[in-house]
């Protein structure tokens, strides 16, 4: 009996096999009949030739996005996913991430601005502020950029450095020192400041033969090669005072103009010379008919100058 079971065990083991090994075959066989393909290598080709590829090779085409480069060229494959070398069945699909390319920007327009606010702009744009080169300029306002490169309106990557061109002023005019001996000190500020020259100091020396207030010597000599912005002293005949006190220094003087009446506004600038600085006191837009006025310490010594739209109109000495 026991044979007998045992013979059965065997007879039921063996037919186990035999099916678990017909089955494995069979299933082996029907995997190994679908068609599949080997992924090819797609990172660093055109888009185009990409889909070209997969089509030939019965794979899908799947485009998830694209991303800025600075090292894969526009339009080439950054990423694939599965990756180069896989088997896989046809059908499916290939990821794929597409190269925008180096991110760019157009350089902005500065010509015109200050330095500051030109480096503003440019890191805005995400750019950066390369050298800044200065040269005297006559078409431009004094710290201004007169050229940029790259040009404006120029395409470019990000990041890269934008070069400069700065305007110091007008370019430097030179002439001969006028002889101001002999005139009577206001009519020697409005030659200074003709030539656009500055008052550096006014030194006293009296002759009681010479009238008071006449420019009696002066430095740089008459007749020297000078520049513009050149700084002038002066000596001028008058009687020589002590330092102002305490009463003296709260004593002032009143300079005075009225505009004209009319209809349109006036440009207006008074500018105030003072031992060879100028102080801009009004520079804008007034109605007709304003009265214009400035109080100065009686105690300096300088002169104030008005200008209406550009030309001078009043002038006064004080000291």
């Amino acid at each position: 009996m026991i044979r007998v079971l045992i013979k059965y065990a065997a007879i039921v083991v063996i037919f186990c096999i035999i099916a678990g090994l017909s089955a494995f075959f069979t299933l082996s066989f029907v995997i190994k009949s679908q068609d599949t393909v080997t992924v090819p290598e797609l990172e660093g080709k055109n888009v185009v030739k990409a889909l070209e590829l997969l089509s030939e090779l019965g794979l899908n085409t799947k485009v998830s996005g694209s991303e800025y480069s600075d090292m894969v060229s526009k339009n080439q494959i950054i990423r694939q996913d599965p990756a180069a070398g896989e088997v896989i069945k046809k059908n499916r699909d290939v990821t794929l991430v597409v190269s925008k390319g180096p991110e760019t920007v157009a350089v902005p327009d500065l010509k015109g601005r200050k330095p500051g606010r030109a480096e503003l702009v440019v890191e805005e744009n995400g750019l950066e502020l390369g050298h800044i080169t200065r040269t005297r300029f006559s078409g431009a306002e004094k710290d201004s950029v007169i050229a940029q490169y790259p040009q404006a309106g120029k395409t470019v990557k990000r990041n890269i450095p934008v070069n400069l061109l700065v305007s110091t002023g007008p370019v430097q005019k030179f002439f001969k020192m006028p002889d101001l001996s002999g005139s009577f000190l206001d009519e020697a500020m409005l030659v200074i400041d003709s030539h656009q020259m500055k008052l550096e100091e006014i030194k006293s020396v009296h002759n009681p033969e010479k009238p008071e207030n006449m420019v009696t010597g002066q430095a740089p000599p008459a007749g020297y090669r000078v520049s513009e912005d050149e700084q002038v002293r002066l000596m001028v005949n008058r009687r020589p005072g002590g330092k102002p006190g305490a009463d003296d220094a709260e004593k002032r003087v009143l300079f005075s103009y009225r505009l004209p009446a009319g209809f349109l506004k006036q440009h207006v600038r008074l500018e105030m010379n003072c031992f060879g600085t100028r102080l801009t006191i009004y520079d804008k837009l007034m109605e007709p008919d304003t009265l214009i006025w400035s109080v100065v310490p009686k105690h300096a010594r300088g002169a104030v100058f008005l200008y209406v739209n550009d030309e001078l109109v009043k002038s006064e000495i004080f000291d």
